[in-house]
């Protein structure tokens, strides 16, 4: 068995979709619209599991708190450390709050706060 894919929702579906696809050459790989406003993107990466992008009218950004219980944050992992420093490169360079950089187990890793309080971690 595997995870087939995360749900994401968001407030903002179109600027969820351009984060993935700027920052880690993510492609839409199936979309949906209901009738109801229920909107969502299938984010392919290179691998599974695939990120399903949700939104729907109702939907509210609240501040999120990341000592919460619960799911706390999407972890990337990338090709190579050079891929790791372009994006964390960008992420700075774009204003994105860095939560800490490397991570302090084991150094491969930053955590970054992005795009209505989600948390992204990116590994190599």
């Amino acid at each position: 068995m595997r995870i087939s894919n995360v749900g994401l929702m968001v407030k903002d579906l179109e600027a969820a979709r351009k984060f993935f696809e700027d920052y880690f050459s993510a492609t839409v790989h199936d979309q949906y619209e209901e009738d109801n406003g229920y909107r969502s993107y299938i984010m392919k990466f290179d691998e599974n599991p695939k990120l399903e992008l949700m939104t729907k009218p109702e939907v509210i950004d609240a501040e999120k708190n990341k000592n919460n219980a619960g799911y706390i944050h999407i972890c990337i992992k990338v090709d190579s450390q050079e891929k790791f420093e372009e994006i964390l490169s960008k992420v700075k360079a774009d204003g994105y709050e860095i939560l800490y950089e490397p991570a302090t187990v084991g150094g491969k890793e930053f955590r970054a706060i992005t795009f209505e309080d989600n948390i992204i971690e990116v590994c190599y």
